[in-house]
């Protein structure tokens, strides 16, 4: 299981000071067996005892010690002195020193294991730019509205010509809920490029495909007079007199619209943009009737 940067920090720390630990407790260790070796070294080694003594005063076949005249001298030089008993050594102060920082580490280690036991991580801030996936909310006014035609773009390649269409798109917002419906008109062209208008007498008329998306997965932003509006629109075809189905294509839009011209009583203006999908770029069509916008207030 993976860990976040910031949950792996007290095991980090935790790693280090058992680290630290392990390496204090073995010098330690080295420099107490190197202490012992030293004063194993030092002592000399003890002599036998000297029975010459003994054997002056009671020779084989005399009488036992305590027969004798109190008066009896011994003429045997007296045997060296016992050896005194050395006190104890008390503890190092290096290995009192190296025991207490061990004890300290090992406090530390103990307390940084269960501080990362413990912890919980913070919560992942929702990306900035992006509405919540939560609620559905727009960055439109409501009453705010859009329809737009664009120029052609290609769909796909053939071994010979191309299917393109012709996107239009219309956008409503009301309650705080942005819609935007996608209409697809396409046509199997003997061309190698998407015509600018339909109709064109290299191309043949096909399926129209439909597709209709909302917030959060539709995403809207207005800068004063200008919409953002962007998206996947997975498309349906309607074949007459059958429910709609899945066409199979996504499409990945991203559409700029902005008021080109006077307002109109009903407060609507002509608009300019642009469809942006993959490395396409399509242009709304020249005639000012076929796009207009309506900012709400």
């Amino acid at each position: 299981m993976d860990l976040p940067a910031a949950a792996a920090g007290p095991w980090l720390a935790l790693g280090a000071v058992l680290g630290i630990a392990l390496l204090v407790a073995g010098w330690a260790l080295a420099r107490a067996l190197r202490s012992r070796t030293r004063d194993s070294a030092g002592a000399a080694p003890s002599a036998p005892p000297d029975d010459l003594a003994e054997f002056l005063e009671h020779p084989p076949g005399t009488a036992p010690a305590g027969s004798r005249e109190a008066g009896w001298v011994s003429l045997a030089p007296a045997g060296p002195p016992a050896p005194a008993e050395q006190p104890a050594r008390g503890a190092r102060p290096a290995t009192v020193l190296a025991a207490l920082a061990l004890a300290v580490l090992v406090v530390v280690g103990v307390a940084a294991a269960v501080a990362a036991g413990t912890g919980t991580p913070a919560a992942d801030p929702a990306p900035s730019g992006r509405p919540s996936t939560g609620a559905p909310s727009t960055g439109a006014d409501d009453g705010t509205e859009a329809r737009l035609a664009f120029e052609g773009i290609v769909l796909e390649e053939h071994a010979v010509g191309v299917t393109v269409a012709h996107p239009e798109l219309e956008l409503t917002t009301e309650d705080g809920r942005a819609v935007a419906r996608l209409r697809l008109p396409t046509a199997n062209c003997l061309t190698t490029r998407a015509p600018a208008t339909p109709g064109d007498p290299a191309c043949r008329e096909a399926r129209t495909e439909h597709a209709e998306l909302t917030a959060p997965d539709l995403r809207v932003e207005r800068e004063g007079d200008r919409l953002l509006v962007s998206g996947r629109f997975a498309t349906t075809v309607r074949p007459a007199g059958t429910a709609p189905r899945p066409s199979g294509r996504v499409l990945e839009l991203t559409v700029t619209v902005e008021a080109a011209g006077d307002e109109d009583a009903d407060g609507w203006v002509p608009a300019t943009g642009e469809l942006r999908v993959g490395d396409q770029l399509a242009s709304t069509r020249e005639e000012e009737s076929l796009s207009a916008l309506r900012l709400g207030r």
